[in-house]
């Protein structure tokens, strides 16, 4: 049986340094944020209760006879280029143990970060391929922080070497890091002199009371538990992690995998990140790919619970993961084709019959290419997977047919919740132009009636005919409409709906779109190539802004015309 104990902080960071402490391939990736982080360390400075942690003390010798895979902490996360746990080398003294944290992940994680590495976080609004959007930040103390009431706090933040020799606010920063090489009674001659902080009483007080944290008061307060089996202590582990927000659904079904099956964070880890990278860019999840797996070779159960991986159904999936992985990367290739991406997919569930079909040995020709097509903008736009997702995948899964090329009308019969088929209406299609105001779902229909472009080769936008800027108030309020009257309040608040619907917009390359800006259409229009080349443009009408009323109505018949032609 296991026993509490408790420890130091100093000497638990230690240990990790020294290779005593692992993570489980059970356990999830680092998530915290930096504020997190930094309330976390105010928590430890007010010498506030920071959580048990359970620890799992296994032999070396058991982690080689049983191939148990454990991870090295993460020391410098950077959010682009370092954000996963390298995997640790196999122990090499069998006679030695280690510890496997079963729970504390995260907040041992983040100690260390802030005791002995750095965070490098992207900047908003910079680009992910720009190194210089990931400053490399230490954590720092304000030693001037003051604790006046329950509600002020001791000030931490992460900064780069610049940013803390900033003085403003009375703010003295001090790397938290750099306390760890002094013992107490060594403060006063190689920190306090030194830094000529004699006479700061606050900061002598506050950096005394750091040290004293990290190197005396016995802050980690853990349970040690021995055993030798996975399943032991997996069972431990879900028990533990259930019980709060430690752990989400997915996590702990992603842990049961693993369990079984040691590489599976490797390989499911290696797919994510190659599929998400794919084209414009994708937000494919770990709870889209056990999903996938599970509909993929279950009969019966494509439910997310942990009693749908047993042994058994990992190990199947195991044993035809690279027929699974080719599939699905198969599939993100087809939806790049398609031009659809993280901006535009609203469903990820509703991706997982086209891998089934793929996996199963569908046609990838013309015609099913096309109908998969429709199949994911209907589902999509439709809204078909929503409260009842497992039985919209079961039903789906009975209709579809491997043995000829897909044919969307296959699914026709099927009745999803609240009677939704995935067949349109005559009705229902002119409703789509009153429905959606531009985003995804307007991008889905554009990409049906724009079905030529080349979408893998080139960005392409939901761009305004009418340029969207030309109806704010100070440019319209003076606008004269075909009739000779002035327009009016009412009138300009529709238009100003209206703008953003189906039948305003249409596809541009990027460059292009940029190009055309807010150029009115009637003077866009006058450039031969762009009026030769536009689709869906009604002929033998003013292409005036006072005359938008005609020109969508016109339009919409255009674009309704077509869309009944691909869908009914």
């Amino acid at each position: 049986m296991g026993k509490y104990e408790k420890d130091t902080i100093k000497n638990i960071i230690e240990k990790i340094k020294e290779g005593k402490v692992f993570l489980p391939a059970l356990q999830r990736k680092y998530v915290w944020a930096e504020d997190r982080v930094t309330k976390f360390m105010d928590s430890v400075m007010k010498n506030y209760p920071i959580g048990t942690f359970l620890f799992w003390k296994v032999k070396n010798s058991v982690i080689n006879e049983k191939e148990y895979s454990m991870y090295e902490f993460i020391r410098d996360y950077h959010q682009r280029d370092f954000f996963k746990n390298k995997l640790a080398a196999p122990p090499t003294n069998p006679d030695n143990s280690i510890w496997a944290v079963l729970d504390g992940q995260q907040r041992l994680t983040s100690l260390y970060i802030a005791l002995q590495g750095s965070i490098s976080n992207k900047i908003p609004n910079k680009q992910w391929k720009n190194d210089d959007a990931f400053p490399k930040k230490e954590l720092y103390f304000n030693i001037h922080s003051q604790i006046n009431d329950e509600d002020s706090f001791y000030e931490f933040e992460f900064l780069t070497a610049d940013a803390a020799k900033s003085t403003k606010n009375n703010q003295l920063w001090y790397r938290v890091k750099d306390i760890l090489k002094y013992k107490f009674e060594e403060l006063y001659s190689r920190l306090f002199i030194p830094n000529n902080l004699l006479n700061d009483s606050v900061a002598i007080d506050n950096l005394s009371k750091l040290h004293t944290r990290l190197f005396k008061d016995e802050l980690i307060n853990y349970y040690e538990e021995e055993a030798d089996s996975i399943d032991n202590v997996l069972e431990i582990f879900v028990r533990v992690n259930s019980g709060g927000m430690v752990l989400s659904k997915s996590d702990l079904l992603f842990s049961t995998i693993v369990s079984h099956w040691d590489d599976a964070r490797e390989e499911i880890d290696s797919l994510l990140t190659a599929i998400n990278k794919i084209g414009e860019g994708y937000k494919f999840t770990n709870d889209f790919i056990m999903r996938t797996c599970l509909y993929l070779i279950d009969d019966l159960s494509v439910s997310l619970k942990v009693e749908a991986f047993k042994r058994d159904k990992v190990l199947k999936i195991k044993d035809n993961w690279n027929s699974i992985k080719n599939s699905i990367k198969t599939t993100v290739n087809l939806l790049n084709d398609y031009g659809f991406n993280a901006e535009n997919i609203i469903s990820y569930v509703s991706i997982i019959p086209v891998v089934y079909y793929i996996y199963k040995g569908g046609k990838l020709d013309e015609l099913s290419k096309n109908e998969l097509k429709k199949y994911i903008v209907i589902s999509q736009v439709k809204q078909i997977f929503g409260a009842s997702t497992n039985t919209a995948l079961t039903n789906i899964k009975k209709f579809i047919n491997t043995e000829k090329s897909f044919e969307l009308s296959d699914l026709y019969g099927i009745r999803f919740t609240g009677e939704k088929t995935l067949k349109y209406t005559s009705e229902e299609i002119d409703g789509l132009f009153d429905t959606h105001e531009i985003g995804a779902y307007t991008f889905m229909l554009l990409s049906l009636l724009y079905p030529n472009l080349k979408y893998s080769q080139k960005p392409f936008h939901q761009d305004h005919m009418h340029p969207k800027s030309w109806f704010e108030n100070d440019k319209i309020k003076d606008l004269i409409l075909p009739n000779g009257a002035k327009i009016d309040n009412d009138t300009i608040v529709d238009w100003q709906r209206k703008r953003n619907t189906l039948a305003n917009l249409q596809m541009l390359e990027g460059r292009e779109n940029e190009s055309k800006n807010d150029t009115p259409l009637v003077e866009w229009l006058k450039i031969p190539s762009n009026k030769e080349n536009v689709k869906y443009l009604p002929q033998n009408i003013s292409y005036e802004l006072s005359n938008f009323e005609e020109f969508m109505e016109e339009r919409k018949k255009l674009m309704s015309s077509k869309l009944k032609e691909i869908l009914l």
